[in-house]
């Protein structure tokens, strides 16, 4: 990725709530996406998912896709995603958890946060330069609360994404409405997670008709909804579409999600029959 981050508009975007390019990265998902991820289709060549925490790509992998490629608006969520990697691959289970608890805690500076230093030197040079310049800075969305650990790999799951999972995914920094025109490849499997919720709803048709270009035959668009009423929005548009399209069919599921305090999921599935 040529992306040379600018340190001061860095400090003060990190502190607007209005989504930009450096936009705090969430530390943890906190969507359901054993879910989602159970789309992941048979021999999954390509994938392309959110960075958004890193864990997006991580359960993508851990699911099946054998090629991973990420998005994001904000340069910080490759940077949570890159440190997520690092950890992954000089941690055992439990030191791992405790890294992301750390990690979650605002209240431990980042700079005391045990292994950090290993962690941030295994990362690109500009990245070390820039999570140390701006350490002091809400670039990670941290909390005071307790971290809820259901959302975190298992012992079992942490063990296969080890044997996966060696290098950094390629990632590509954009607005999800240019996002079609940013991609090179096709893919069997795009995940659009908690995306539409923040993108105005006008935008919905525009932005899925330029990701089902790039869908191979059996592939899949799969855009999952935390908040109860967006996903109704996006019904009508997708009805639209598929009305229009004859080699594609829609599914919806619901999922409760109440555990993590949120509404009901809804996600959708847009596959591409030939």
């Amino acid at each position: 990725m040529d992306f040379i981050p600018d340190y001061e508009l860095a400090k003060k975007e990190s502190r607007d709530p209005i989504f930009g390019t450096y936009s705090s990265a969430y530390i943890i998902t906190n969507e359901d996406l054993r879910a989602s991820m159970n789309f992941v289709p048979k021999n999954c060549e390509n994938a392309l998912v959110v960075a958004a925490s890193g864990d997006h790509p991580l359960f993508c992998s851990l699911y099946g896709a054998k090629n991973v490629d990420t998005f994001d608006i904000s340069y910080n969520a490759k940077c949570i995603m890159d440190i997520k990697i690092a950890a992954l691959n000089i941690m055992n289970h439990s030191e791992y958890t405790s890294f992301i608890k750390d990690l979650y805690d605002i209240s431990v500076p980042l700079t005391r946060i045990k292994n950090m230093d290993n962690i941030l030197y295994k990362l690109p040079k500009t990245e070390y330069d820039y999570i140390n310049a701006l350490s002091d800075y809400p670039i990670f969305y941290r909390r005071s609360i307790s971290l809820n650990h259901a959302v975190l790999p298992t012992q079992f799951e942490y063990n296969e994404l080890r044997k996966r999972i060696k290098l950094p995914y390629n990632f590509i920094l954009t607005n999800i409405c240019k996002i079609g025109e940013k991609l090179t490849k096709s893919y069997d499997f795009i995940h659009l997670s908690n995306i539409f919720d923040y993108t105005r709803s006008f935008y919905y048709e525009h932005v899925v008709l330029s990701l089902m270009e790039r869908v191979r035959p059996g592939g899949r668009i799969v855009t999952q909804f935390f908040a109860e009423g967006n996903d109704q929005i996006f019904d009508v548009y997708m009805a639209k579409i598929i009305k229009n399209h004859n080699n594609w069919i829609l599914n919806k599921t619901i999922i409760n999600n109440n555990k993590f305090e949120y509404f009901k999921n809804g996600i959708y599935v847009l596959e591409r029959t030939r």
